[in-house]
């Protein structure tokens, strides 16, 4: 249950949480992996700004800056709990992409590649969810070379290809497991070369942990 509340963003909490407390204790996790959790998951994850370098650390605020000011146009639903959920989803996915650039163009083209990626709110512990956004990732870097997100896909593909992997172990499917590893390893060697600190940071850290979840 705690993996599916992560990763389908659907805990009531993660919709209301202001960045504004990101830089509270990092409930027990290191700093790479809150790091990676921050920026594959989402801005409700808690994070010490102070536990990284100057550097990486003036980068950090800055994605959390650009967070907290977005604000999504979508209209919210009514009267269904569900379709709340998928909203939430979208608006969560719109966030980590606008974080990602200062550019001006980030905000509609975020909301275009939610459009359509259309997200799972949900991924319920299998393959389908994180390969099809590993899988879309990596068409949308190679469409758009020097997009906005460019320096930030290779590492949210890697970190889905891991989820993707490790929803076909559970499976009992390892030749597609290992396919999705494969995957994993393509993508995590282009983000670890991403001309942002943060992100070759973040690249750094998923390595080092080797799995789709931290241990919190």
């Amino acid at each position: 249950m705690r993996r599916q509340l992560l990763c389908g963003g659907i805990v009531a909490v993660a919709l209301m949480v202001s960045p504004s407390v990101l830089s509270t204790e990092t409930s027990g996790v290191s700093p790479s992996d809150a790091l990676v959790d921050v920026l594959v998951w989402g801005t409700h994850m808690r994070i010490d700004a102070s536990a990284y370098s100057p550097a990486v650390k003036a980068e950090l605020e800055h994605y959390l800056q650009r967070s907290e000011r977005y604000r999504s146009k979508r209209t919210r639903p009514t009267n269904s709990s569900e379709l709340d959920m998928v909203y939430g989803a979208q608006v969560r996915y719109e966030r980590r992409l606008v974080a990602t650039s200062d550019d001006p163009n980030a905000p509609a083209l975020a909301v275009a590649y939610v459009d359509r990626l259309r997200p799972c709110y949900e991924w319920e512990g299998g393959h389908d969810c994180p390969e099809r956004e590993a899988v879309f990732a990596n068409e949308y870097r190679t469409a758009h070379p020097g997009g906005p997100f460019g320096d930030y896909l290779p590492l949210l593909e890697a970190h889905r290809w891991l989820c993707t992997a490790e929803g076909y172990g559970h499976e009992t499917r390892p030749e597609d497991a290992a396919r999705s590893r494969r995957a994993y390893e393509r993508a995590i060697s282009a983000a670890r070369r991403s001309t942002a600190l943060l992100f070759r940071t973040a690249a750094q850290g998923l390595t080092a942990r080797g799995r789709c979840f931290s241990e919190r």
